[in-house]
């Protein structure tokens, strides 16, 4: 247990979890987070359903975990409005390049994007993707896009890729995204000390 956890014990984060093989490090996440105190609710692409399982999220967060954007049990069937409505802050980790693309274009196809779209709070993303993904000029363009719309983006990270390749693209770790969130939320700020894109 961390020694901030009165400070953070009232915040809620949503966190949004996209496919990829970086999606078991959001499990890491949860469990860290939840230790601090955060109440964390969990929205899982369809493809991040592929990876890692809503049960473990569900399991380490305590709360359900929603996958589909007509989920019947939300009230009024608008999870996309409650969900970002009761969250003091968005983290989507990972991000793939795709849930990127559709971020930046105002897509809103499935849970995740259209509650992302429909936000009232801060939106935080951890990309995660291979290095010529990352590098491609369309993935470029459309981090700009995000970072002119207000979208804080921590990451990536160099290193080894679960493809074999070494380079940029790699999502940070578990206890490096932890203190972000505790940051933002001991400070109000995403930009004190750390670094961004």
């Amino acid at each position: 247990m961390t020694t901030c956890f009165s400070s953070l014990s009232k915040k809620r984060l949503l966190l949004g979890i996209t496919g990829g093989v970086a999606a078991y490090k959001a499990a890491e996440l949860a469990r860290l987070l939840t230790q601090d105190g955060i109440e964390i609710q969990t929205v899982m692409t369809q493809s991040a359903c592929h990876f890692v399982g809503p049960v473990t999220f569900q399991s380490l967060t305590g709360n359900p975990v929603y996958t589909d954007l007509w989920e019947t049990n939300a009230v009024n069937n608008m999870a996309h409005i409650n969900l970002s409505r009761n969250a003091d802050m968005i983290l989507v980790a990972p991000a793939s390049a795709d849930f990127i693309a559709r971020l930046a274009s105002g897509m809103a196809d499935d849970l995740l994007a259209t509650l992302c779209l429909a936000r009232d709070c801060p939106i935080t993303i951890a990309p995660a993707m291979n290095r010529q993904m990352w590098e491609n000029p369309a993935t470029q363009r459309n981090l700009s896009l995000l970072q002119h719309d207000g979208v804080k983006i921590i990451g990536p990270a160099s290193g080894e890729q679960a493809c074999g390749e070494i380079g940029m693209g790699r999502m940070l770790e578990a206890g490096e995204l932890a203190e972000t969130v505790r940051a933002a939320f001991q400070t109000g700020s995403l930009l004190q000390g750390k670094k961004f894109w």
